[in-house]
């Protein structure tokens, strides 16, 4: 069965209206390239510490491929 535009943007609002978990809601900002406002947001010292971190494991070759972080992202929205 062949759905019209319409029918498909009804399905996909009543779909993310659906959605409680502000992190996917988040992604799906993302994905829809959803103008967010320009805010600065304050990082506490121990979050600019795991940034720091983590820049350095990418720096040593640490780092996982986009599609092995898009396949583990795909099976947690997926819980």
């Amino acid at each position: 069965m062949i759905q019209s535009e319409e029918q498909h943007v009804n399905r996909l609002i009543e779909k993310i209206k659906s959605i409680k978990d502000p992190n996917v809601l988040e992604e799906v900002y993302r994905l829809l390239a959803v103008d967010f406002d320009d805010s600065i947001y304050l990082t506490s010292d121990a979050q600019k510490q795991v940034v720091a971190e983590s820049q350095q494991m990418i720096e040593g070759g640490n780092g996982i491929s986009s599609e092995k972080a898009d396949d583990e992202i795909d099976q947690w929205l997926k819980k």
